[in-house]
């Protein structure tokens, strides 16, 4: 089985998020701080989930209901591993992708249970996609971006890590690689970031200006306080350019990287491809609790074109298609051989 990179990467994004989070909290005026203990620290996670937390109707999940579960638990005595245990369990309710829990000395916990457990993690492999492409590909550091020329075939590949800078390599690709017959966009394990540079980059795939979504925002402490609904759109920009494209997706598409999908699913000539998305779309901020744990809670909701929330169900792709070990151990990518036998 190989190794994963998945936790080290989304560490890597949750610290970073933390950082930007606690700096502009930084930037209020003083407020007094919280109780260390035990007691406090829980009921201080509850409330502000309980005031800021956005889609507990999405998730199925009564938070009243946990705090009467979980509260007798917690007592003046309770150590710190088994409030760790607590806390993480209360969390676990809600199966968010984008809920987690971190501690010094300890892993990072994640709500959600295939990020948290890494279920099938190994069913997607960069060593085996670099298999399937021709020498000279280009690649990004720490793998943030990959593409080239399928091995034998008149196709082109690009595979994305997250959302970020990287997504300015779009139109390089789409430059160098303009006589293809078609075009295969991975974003399985794409670990998310900045959906905005995405929707910078893709104008050049579409003819039209396309609504994707909408996301309001919770600006208060009651169930009913958000925001007005924003919409979010593409539009053209630069060269067009019209071709069969085919979207890798996985349960370890999240966040940003859900609403990249989003995006191409807006596009007629777009077929996504793979397993359903992890279904966390909204924007998450960071909290530090008194004894210096730090977790993420999700304080937005969000609908696609459709009028619907993916909310905890995900994105399903047009096409099914899941690897599996022994393939992958083989040398052999099943979902990305049927996106090319598809695009030929």
């Amino acid at each position: 089985m190989q190794t994963s990179t998945f936790n080290m990467k989304s560490i890597q994004h949750i610290i970073t998020m933390l950082f930007i989070t606690l700096t502009f909290m930084g930037c209020d005026t003083y407020t007094e701080e919280p109780a260390n203990n035990p007691e406090a620290i829980f009921e201080n996670l509850w409330t502000t989930f309980n005031e800021e937390y956005a889609p507990f109707e999405e998730r199925n999940v009564d938070w009243k209901a946990q705090y009467d579960a979980f509260r007798p638990m917690v007592n003046s005595n309770t150590t710190d591993s088994e409030l760790f245990s607590i806390l993480s369990q209360m969390l676990g309710k809600l199966d968010d992708g984008h809920v987690s829990l971190t501690a010094p000395g300890r892993d990072v916990f994640y709500s959600n249970r295939i990020r948290n457990e890494l279920i099938d993690d190994e069913l997607f492999s960069l060593p085996v996609v670099r298999i399937y492409l021709e020498s000279g590909y280009k690649e990004g550091d720490e793998n943030s971006y990959i593409y080239g020329n399928i091995k034998n075939e008149n196709l082109a590949y690009i595979y994305f890590d997250h959302v970020e800078e990287n997504f300015f390599k779009l139109n390089d690709f789409l430059n160098q690689y303009n006589n293809v017959n078609g075009y295969i966009i991975d974003m399985r394990h794409n670990d998310g970031g900045d959906f905005t540079y995405c929707f910078s980059e893709i104008g050049r795939l579409t003819d039209q200006s396309r609504y994707v979504f909408r996301s309001k925002t919770k600006n208060g402490k009651g169930a009913n306080d958000y925001t007005d609904w924003h919409e979010w759109s593409i539009h053209p920009n630069g060269e067009y350019i019209n071709k069969p494209i085919i979207v890798l997706m996985d349960n370890y598409t999240i966040s940003a990287g859900e609403r990249a999908v989003m995006a191409f699913k807006t596009l007629p000539n777009v077929t996504l491809m793979g397993d359903t998305s992890n279904g966390a779309q909204g924007t998450m901020i960071g909290r530090e609790l008194a004894n210096g744990w730090f977790y993420t809670i999700v304080t937005q909701k969000t609908e696609l074109y459709d009028g619907m929330s993916y909310e905890g169900i995900g994105l399903a792709p047009d096409v099914l298609s899941i690897n599996n070990i022994s393939d992958i151990n083989a040398g052999i990518d099943q979902t990305l051989q049927t996106a090319i036998d598809e695009l030929r």
